[in-house]
């Protein structure tokens, strides 16, 4: 645990909430969401639990505050690597690995994001439709990966596969390598690198073989399922 912070001057409201922030990420993912209290917190960055209300109300709006912290910087670096790309294929490869280099850099974020976030706690339908004040920070973030994908397809780096279906199938790929990455640590994998690369090769080469589906899947015997 950290220790206590001293306590800073009047003025610096958002450097504090910054500090309120790292120290819940910091305690949850040592102790346990369920473990720690606003109290707890509050301790780690030099103010009462009444202070602590001034920034957030409950260890609830904490959390939220980590998601959405979490998803505004994946989204941003996912935006960097389509940005530095020289290729739409390139641009492809670029923005699923900036999500799995994310997660795998800063797994305490990621995990309390996508497995212990305000969506896994208590689920909330998802309308994609909604014009973008009325999104969530994860829903804004999946239509910002999706326009990538859209990008790819004008591009011709997917087949004709609608860019909702392929952001779907990367992000199946992504999060299933960050988590396994991170929650299996011990299992004998390949060097990280090279498997990530693989990871890549396997779902970028899929997507630009693409065929229409018609919200339907092709077997390999031609018919559909």
């Amino acid at each position: 645990m950290r220790t206590r912070s001293p306590r800073k001057p009047k003025g610096a409201g958002r450097e504090r909430r910054t500090d309120i922030i790292a120290a819940a990420i910091e305690a949850f993912a040592r102790h346990g969401y369920a473990k720690v209290t606003t109290r707890t917190i509050a301790e780690m960055v030099g103010l009462s639990q009444t202070g602590l209300y001034l920034y957030f109300r409950t260890k609830e709006d904490i959390l939220r505050a980590i998601g959405e912290q979490t998803h505004e910087a994946i989204a941003d670096a996912m935006d960097a690597g389509a940005a530095h790309a020289k290729s739409p294929e390139e641009r492809l490869r670029n923005v699923l690995r900036a999500y799995i280099d994310f997660g795998l850099s800063r797994p305490a974020e990621y995990q309390l994001t996508f497995t212990v976030g305000p969506d896994a706690l208590a689920p909330i339908a998802k309308n994609l439709s909604h014009p973008p004040e009325r999104q969530t920070a994860g829903e804004r973030h999946f239509l910002r990966f999706r326009e990538h994908l859209a990008q790819a397809a004008r591009d011709g780096a997917i087949g004709d596969i609608d860019p909702l279906l392929a952001a779907q199938v990367l992000w199946f790929a992504g999060h299933g390598a960050v988590s396994l990455l991170v929650g299996r640590s011990h299992f004998p994998w390949s060097d990280r690198p090279l498997l990530v690369e693989a990871l890549l090769d396997v779902v970028t080469r899929g997507l630009k073989r693409c065929a229409p589906c018609d919200g339907k899947i092709a077997t390999r015997s031609g018919k559909s399922s």
